[in-house]
């Protein structure tokens, strides 16, 4: 990789809007598009880290972050091969053990789980996590503009809040909890 930020997905020197309407279309706005034109069903989950955290705090992060690396020359560990695989790895081993986890406990059944619009959302997850930890270690490395690196931690701080949120008694978490 060059010393410019980049990554197996080569988003970060795109214009930020259309970094954070790219992280909003690929998460949010294709599973909405699954569960309507595929599963024939238009719903929002119970999980507020969807309907908040990928539909506000992720496309925010995304944008600012972009700000902040979009001209900066980078040669930390965060720019060599192994990390990038290595966070790709670690990004679906985290979604296979969070799905088959759900299940044990009873927070989903296997026919959820099999939805197509979860099946999509087990693989996407694993590309935005990979996009989302490689690129805040570059913005934490600059952190200029300073404003910008801010709104970009308040991106990701929405999405953590409402993954929080999501592990409080306030989100149901019985099998079928989902409006189908």
């Amino acid at each position: 990789m060059s010393d410019q930020f980049g990554s197996f997905f080569p988003i970060w020197q795109w214009p930020p809007v259309l970094v954070a309407l790219f992280v909003l279309g690929i998460d949010f706005g294709a599973i909405m598009v699954i569960r309507v034109c595929v599963e024939r069903k238009r719903y929002l989950t119970r999980w507020w880290s969807f309907k908040i955290g990928d539909t506000i705090g992720l496309p925010v992060c995304a944008g600012f972050a972009a700000v902040v690396v979009s001209d900066g020359h980078y040669t930390g560990f965060y720019t060599q091969m192994w990390w990038h695989l290595l966070v790709l790895v670690i990004g679906y081993v985290s979604i296979v053990a969070l799905e088959l986890n759900s299940v044990r406990v009873g927070f989903a059944t296997w026919k959820e789980v099999r939805k197509h619009s979860q099946l999509y959302h087990t693989f996407i997850f694993g590309i935005i996590f990979y996009l989302f930890c490689t690129v805040m270690f570059a913005v934490v490395a600059d952190h200029q503009p300073v404003v910008q690196t801010v709104l970009a931690f308040v991106g990701l701080g929405i999405w953590f809040t409402s993954y929080v949120i999501d592990q409080t008694p306030l989100v149901d978490k019985t099998p079928g909890g989902d409006r189908n």
